[in-house]
Order: C-alpha cells, then sequence, then structure tokens
C-alpha cells in the first residue's frame, strides 16, 4: 500500500469512527479491506484508535480525551472492609460516547450517555450544589451544577469523587484521595457532643459547605460519623430555626418521617433507622446510612430512577416501576411488594413526593441485572410542607385502592401511623390538630370488599384449578 493510499484509508478509518465505534468485520466491509490490511492500518494509527474487549468481543473507537484526564477511567469497588478492586474501566470515546469494559467476563458496553451507575454517583440535590459552589474554581468548572455537562461530572467524579453514595470510585486521583482519607484521622462525633456538633454542621452546610458525600435530595443535609459503641455513618437532615413557621413545620415533618421509618419497620420491611435531635433551635432527623459498614467500609446502592433508565424506561410511578421490574425478572415478587405497600402508604401519609430518587435497590454486581429493595427513607407527609405565601390549606384525599394486595396491610400502617403523630408532644399543637382530622378520613375508606389472598381463606378465582 503506497504512503498516499496508506493515509486516505487512516483518514477514512478515523471519519468511520469520528461517527460512532466499530468492530472489526464493519471495518473490513466500508473500508473494502482484508483482515491483513485492516490488522496493518490500526497498527499504523496507533493511540490515535481505541481497542476495547478481546476476541469476537473487539470494538475499535476513537478516543476522546476529556481535559486534562485522558479517555480512559478505572471505576473501583470498595468493599465492606474499605478494600478497592477494579470493576472495570470507563471509556469516553467520539462521538460523545462511552464505552464500559468490565473486569469481570463480559463483553464492552456502548453507551451514549454516561453509564447508569455513573450518571447515579454525580453531584445532585442540596449537596450537590454546595459541592459544585465550593469546588468549582478548583477545578476549572461552570459554579452552578445546572450548567454541568457529562465532561464536567467525569471532572468531578475523578478528581473530587472519593466519597460518593454507593460503594464506586471514579478515576484514578480520587482513588488515590480514597486511601490517604482511609488513614487519615476522622471526626468522630460521641452521642454526648451531637448537640454542639450538628448545629455547627448545619451552619457549615448552609454557607455551603456541607459535610460529607454528595447526597442527593433537596433538604438540607450532611454526614458524620457517630460512635454509640459501635461506629455508624448517618445522613442527617435538619430543619430552619424552630422561631419561624417555616423551620417549625419542618421540624415536625422530620418527626413524622421518623416515626414513618418505625412504623414501615414494624410492618415488616427495612426501613433506614433514625432518631430525632432537638438542639440549637433546629430539629436533627439522623438517618444510619445502609451504604456505609463501620468506619471505612462500603456497599452498594442505585437509585429506582438510575435502574429505569437503563432497563426499564417507564419513568411513571412507583407501582408501575415494581411490576415492570418483577415482569422483567429483575426483582423478586415480595420485593415488588414491598414497593406496591410503600407507594399506598406513601398515598395514605400524604407523601406527595415519592420520585424515583427516593427508592434504593442494591444490585448484585454491575454485570448482573438482579437487584433487592434497600431500606426505606424519605417517608414523610410532604402534602403538608411549607410554600412561598399564603396559599390555601391542603387536603388530604387518599384514594381507596381495595384491588391491591398490599392495601390493607398499608391502610392499618398509615393508622397507626397518625394515630402516633397527634399524639408525639414533640410536634407542634396546630400541626398535630391538621392531622388528627386525617384519621377519620382513613377510617372511612376501611371496609368493603377488596382483593385478597388465596392464603386468606378466599375461594379459588375462576378458571383456577386447586391443588
Amino acid at each position: 500500500m503506497s504512503t498516499i493510499s496508506r493515509e486516505k484509508s487512516q483518514q477514512q478509518l478515523l471519519a468511520i469512527l469520528a461517527v460512532r465505534p466499530a468492530n472489526a468485520a464493519e471495518l473490513m466491509k466500508r473500508l473494502d479491506i482484508s483482515q491483513a490490511s485492516l490488522s496493518r492500518l490500526l497498527t499504523s494509527l496507533g493511540n490515535s484508535v481505541l481497542t476495547i474487549g478481546k476476541a469476537r468481543s473487539t470494538i475499535y473507537a476513537r478516543p476522546r480525551n476529556i481535559r486534562g484526564l485522558g479517555h480512559e477511567f478505572p471505576v473501583c469497588q470498595v468493599d465492606k472492609d474499605g478494600n478497592a478492586r477494579i470493576a472495570g474501566k470507563l471509556y469516553s470515546v467520539w462521538e460523545s460516547s462511552y464505552f464500559w469494559e468490565p473486569a469481570e467476563d463480559g463483553p464492552p458496553v456502548l453507551y451514549r450517555d454516561l453509564p447508569w451507575f455513573i450518571r447515579d454517583i454525580c453531584p445532585e440535590g442540596f449537596v450537590g450544589r454546595a459541592f459544585a459552589h465550593r469546588q468549582h474554581q478548583d477545578l476549572n468548572l461552570p459554579p452552578r451544577l445546572i450548567d454541568w455537562n457529562n465532561d464536567h461530572m467525569l471532572i468531578a467524579l475523578s478528581y473530587r469523587g472519593e466519597d460518593c453514595m454507593g460503594n464506586l470510585i471514579l478515576g484514578h486521583e480520587s482513588i488515590t484521595r480514597y486511601f490517604e482519607a482511609v488513614a487519615s484521622p476522622k471526626q468522630i462525633i460521641d452521642l454526648s457532643e451531637r448537640a454542639s456538633e450538628y448545629p455547627r454542621l448545619a451552619e457549615r452546610a448552609i454557607a455551603g459547605d456541607p459535610a460529607g458525600s454528595s447526597a442527593g435530595g433537596e433538604q438540607p443535609k450532611f454526614t458524620a460519623i457517630i460512635n454509640d459503641g459501635d461506629i455508624h455513618h448517618v445522613l442527617v437532615k435538619f430543619s430552619p430555626g424552630m422561631d419561624t413557621e417555616e423551620g417549625q413545620r419542618w421540624a415536625d415533618l422530620l418527626i413524622c418521617e421518623s416515626i414513618a421509618s418505625e412504623i414501615i419497620a414494624a410492618s415488616g420491611i427495612r426501613a433506614a433507622e433514625s432518631m430525632i435531635l432537638q438542639a440549637g433551635d433546629r430539629t436533627f432527623l439522623e438517618v444510619r446510612r445502609f451504604d456505609r459498614i463501620g468506619l471505612s467500609g462500603r456497599l452498594p446502592m442505585n437509585s429506582l430512577g438510575a435502574v429505569d433508565n437503563e432497563f426499564v424506561g417507564q419513568g411513571s410511578n412507583w407501582v408501575t416501576m415494581a411490576n415492570r421490574l418483577e415482569a422483567e425478572r429483575l426483582l423478586s415478587p415480595g420485593e415488588g411488594s414491598a414497593i406496591r405497600w410503600l407507594s399506598l402508604f406513601g398515598d395514605l401519609i400524604g407523601n406527595t413526593d415519592q420520585h424515583f430518587g427516593n427508592i434504593s435497590l442494591i444490585p448484585a454486581g454491575l454485570s448482573h441485572k438482579r437487584f433487592s429493595l434497600a431500606p426505606a427513607y424519605d417517608m414523610l407527609p410532604m402534602l403538608y410542607r411549607p410554600k412561598e405565601g399564603r396559599g390555601p390549606k391542603p387536603e388530604f384525599t387518599p384514594r381507596r385502592t381495595p384491588a391491591a394486595l398490599e392495601w390493607t396491610s398499608a391502610l392499618d400502617a398509615a393508622l397507626r401511623f397518625w394515630g402516633q403523630v397527634v399524639k408525639d408532644s414533640r410536634i407542634s399543637e396546630e400541626f398535630r390538630r391538621t392531622c388528627s382530622g386525617n384519621i377519620e378520613t382513613l377510617r372511612a375508606l376501611q371496609g368493603g370488599p377488596r382483593l385478597v389472598s388465596l392464603s386468606e381463606g378466599a375461594e379459588p378465582v375462576p378458571g383456577q384449578r386447586s391443588r
């Protein structure tokens, strides 16, 4: 092959890969060359072409370097003992795509956006915005999180991603920072110190410097490590000062969230352990993190939204999502029933914020399409959250849903929830009066025909053989 012919073939191959990655068969067909000629051509291009995978799974792509980081990003998983292992590598390629090459057996996977499990650890919410405000100058990124694109997210994760939710760490520097952090002394708060430390950490969070990882959600929060005889990582939400109507209402709601967690756990569904602390004119809800074990151990977790985006694409509501995950055998029937129960219970306690970030799943592994339900969290009557201005009083109008097997249990649990709320002296009298009528509203939904399981003694469904 002449020099001119080789240069032309090189340009043609790079032009093909600038549109999308391709395998050997496609390149040979598009260039009308043999396997031997393709091998020589690829060798001549050197680092201009990226080879991903092995044997028949081999894919060729044009690497796309991201500012100062190159195009290859190791991704580590931290285990329950704090040890990290390489889970795979993420490659940025033309045109604005990404290849995931798992360390385990399995072919590389092309993503047109950030892989779902990487998107899930990107900064978001209250803490994410504070992170952007605090780090944008050092990382040369836009000051507002809303203006960040995928490259900005990768830069942030690569340089400051050592303490994300879940157990993934991306990039050489963040992995190095993780091991440095593990070896460094930690601020561990004893139970007796929470009343003084939590108000201080709340002030830092409001000032734009929340402690800890990039937890999602809009409620102001910080993370901490506490010692109650054992070491625990906690996520702490807090109210504004309770000398304002807004602060008092958020204090009431945080107490409601703690009560809801107790009711959920008592109903047989795992819920994040929580407790209430009132100090410094604020109410704090301390929630034990289920993605952390001991001082350095971590566990995987994914938001329901990330799983939906990758495997289902439904994007509607918790019940529909549970049904689809069951149908696709990504979730066991028992786990799906728990999600349906949580949705019904949420409706019956006025939780109008049932978005896909408020349920998490525990993956069997990055290469396994199987999940279990993580402990429930963020369950509270958001119907009554403070709103700007003085609008009409929100109406509590839950629907009767007797066609769901979980209906009776969820209704009974919701009645217990409202019963505890109206008796809890930590909650303001005004809010307890508001909630007292909800008990009668739910009692009116009791009774009448409902869907029952065969184990409850109902007659077999017509056409169904008895066993």
